[in-house]
């Protein structure tokens, strides 16, 4: 009796860490361009947590649920200057330099 609770517990947190690592793979993203006219080249970003930015030509963000705060320093220092709660597109520049996604 005690090994299948055992069993179940294990399934149980199993399927609870398949859930939280679906979760994660979805998390919202933002493409930022190289160039104005979202031209030249992409880097993209879905990491929970902190991203410095390399490009600032333009953006395209893309909403799953996590909101991402956007900030005019590196490492996400000071107080956030914008923040995505929905799907958002810009070809033109932006002084962004990190932000952060909440997960």
């Amino acid at each position: 009796m005690a090994s299948s609770k055992s069993s179940l517990s294990m399934l149980f947190m199993a399927l609870v860490l398949m859930a939280v690592v679906s979760e994660l793979a979805n998390a919202s993203s933002i493409t930022m361009y190289r160039l104005g006219g979202c031209g030249g080249e992409t880097r993209t970003y879905s990491r929970c947590g902190c991203s410095n930015l390399l490009y600032m030509g333009g953006y395209n963000f893309r909403y799953t649920g996590q909101s991402a705060r956007m900030y005019n320093t590196g490492n996400c220092l000071g107080g956030s200057v914008f923040t995505f709660n929905g799907n958002s597109r810009q070809c033109s520049g932006v002084g962004w330099k990190s932000m952060f996604i909440q997960c």
